[in-house]
């Protein structure tokens, strides 16, 4: 890559430099021991062009330029200087009419992309009125126990006055996604005329967040359901986010988390091939949302490694042909290190790790608010989320150049070392037999519980600093919560769902919860039966229950590796 009479002056110049170097470090030695990345990959003190050299980085086939494989320095030609990322914030509390005053103020502020927290009950397809929801409705998402409380959290509010809308529901996407083509639908509103993103990945449901229903192999079907759905009939949509953000903030670290991540994304294309779809017919459709907590370049490389790292396997190990096959769209959510002291500390958090995101050219990028270590976030702390997001956008200059980082020796370096790690970790994985496999030989548990045993022990010795808490700390008390969750918001949700019991019409909910076990018990694409159970105002719980039923529930049963 570089001459070779420049890489001798460089190492006769370096040999004199080291020389100086250990002069100083004698006399005034250094802050640490050790540097590393979060990751664990040691930091050197210096880069040079003899690391590209030594990690035989070829600037055509390992970096190459935007838009073109294998996507390192982004997916698009002109990346921010043709449009800049989205506006995303993740909002959803307590009822869906507390709910829509909150999406109406966003809107206002000018968000573009809207995700829509929903809360445990309802993601474990759970009604409100059941004994299992009892104290955790609208808790930490809003209740969405039928199509009546999507119309009430859009009303007033089209779905196309955002670019995009979304949501999680990782073990009931079918139903996620049908929830919102009822309520287009509702709102006279055609498929093409808006966005619709969902996370629906429910393999790290297993390992890390916990909110899985159904055996492993029925929950992957209903996540491939709603991609084959929408490739036929919704192609401008991403019905799936393929997640690493949940397994780091358990203890996989961000490089471990992203490759699991990729192995987990590797099943569901599989199953998809297998049921007949091509992958150039769908493989557009995925996304994948990434994450990185402590380390500011590590963000950025993570990002570049895993563009290329998964654009090779899309065409080298799936034979993908079609460009937009092998582009990953990748979401970020800015969060991760808030703390519970001095608050407003964690806007210079949030901004830095958004600007990390920014730099290594994510599409979709959320903010946490300043004050979610200590209550759902206040209507001034979300103001500042999204203004952090805007400024980065249109100050500064950020957003004027692709890839303004590329080409960095250190940053280059890293993304080969951060790629040469997850081939390893996915090769282990393919080697147990897949992800679902190392799921229940124990592997992906036993990686995040060491991992976060790493953590904890790196925070107590303070190898892992959070300024605030365990260094310069200062004597104070907890805050209070900035703003509360109303109390009676269970009663009203409780209240609205029996009446929604009484006023439908129960013999076509019944026919219909029918339909969707006949389905379920066949092969065929689950979507269209629960399409029109949630048009008859079937409920979350009600269609969940008639899927139990043909399933089963998953009961974890692993031993560590």
């Amino acid at each position: 890559m570089f001459d070779p009479q420049l890489l001798e002056k460089l190492r006769i110049e370096k040999a004199e430099w080291e020389q100086i170097l250990k002069k100083d470090i004698e006399r005034f030695g250094e802050r640490r021991q050790e540097f590393s990345s979060s990751s664990g990959i040691p930091s050197k003190n210096l880069y040079t062009p003899s690391d590209l050299e030594d990690e035989r980085i070829d600037y055509l086939r390992d970096i190459g330029l935007p838009g073109k494989y294998p996507f390192t320095r982004g997916i698009y030609p002109n990346m921010y200087r043709r449009e800049p990322f989205t506006f995303r914030i993740y909002t959803g509390f307590g009822t869906p009419r507390e709910t829509n005053h909150r999406v109406k103020l966003l809107l206002k502020l000018g968000v573009n992309d809207l995700q829509l927290a929903a809360d445990l009950p309802t993601q474990v397809g759970y009604d409100s009125d059941h004994i299992m929801s009892r104290g955790e409705v609208g808790k930490v998402g809003v209740a969405i126990d039928s199509l009546r409380d999507m119309e009430m959290i859009f009303d007033g509010i089209p779905l196309n006055s955002f670019k995009r809308v979304s949501t999680l529901f990782n073990s009931l996407g079918p139903i996620a996604l049908c929830l919102f083509m009822a309520l287009g639908e509702k709102q006279g509103l055609a498929i093409k005329d808006y966005g619709v993103d969902l996370q629906n990945d429910v393999i790290k449901e297993y390992v890390c967040r916990g909110t899985y229903i159904f055996p492993m192999e029925a929950g992957v079907r209903l996540c491939t359901d709603v991609v084959r759905f929408c490739a036929e009939n919704a192609p401008h949509w991403y019905p799936m986010t393929i997640c690493s953000n949940h397994l780091n903030a358990a203890g996989a670290g961000s490089t471990a988390a992203t490759a699991f991540a990729i192995a987990n994304g590797m099943v569901y294309i599989r199953d998809i091939l297998k049921k007949g779809m091509p992958i150039d017919r769908f493989a557009s459709l995925l996304c994948m949302f990434l994450d990185e907590r402590e380390d500011f370049f590590i963000t950025i490389a993570n990002l570049r490694a895993t563009r290329r790292l998964w654009a090779r396997i899309l065409k080298e190990q799936f034979g993908a042909k079609d460009a937009n096959s092998m582009a990953l769209k990748i979401t970020s959510y800015s969060h991760g290190g808030e703390t519970l002291r001095e608050l407003l500390n964690n806007s210079a958090r949030i901004a830095y790790a958004a600007l990390g995101y920014v730099l290594g050219g994510v599409q979709f990028l959320y903010n946490a608010s300043f004050d979610e270590a200590v209550s759902l976030a206040s209507e001034d702390a979300v103001k500042v989320a999204v203004r952090t997001q805007q400024i980065l956008a249109h100050e500064l200059g950020i957003t004027n150049t692709v890839d303004p980082l590329g080409g960095s020796y250190y940053i280059e370096t890293l993304t080969n070392q951060i790629e040469r790690r997850m081939r390893q970790i996915i090769e282990k994985v393919e080697s147990l037999g897949g992800a679902l496999e190392a799921i229940r030989k124990g592997y992906y548990q036993s990686v995040i519980a060491e991992g976060a045993s790493l953590r904890q022990k790196r925070f107590e010795e303070r190898d892992m600093v959070s300024v605030g808490v365990n260094v310069y700390r200062t004597e104070e008390e907890d805050p209070e919560p900035l703003f509360r969750m109303n109390q009676q918001s269970e009663e009203e949700q409780i209240r609205n769902l029996q009446a929604l019991r009484r006023e439908r019409n129960s013999r076509e909910v019944q026919s219909a919860l029918s339909a969707v076990k006949r389905v379920a018990k066949s092969e065929d694409n689950l979507v269209p039966a629960i399409f029109s159970a949630i048009k008859a105002y079937a409920t979350v719980g009600e269609m969940s229950d008639v899927l139990r039923e043909v399933f089963g529930e998953y009961k974890e049963a692993v031993s560590y590796l």
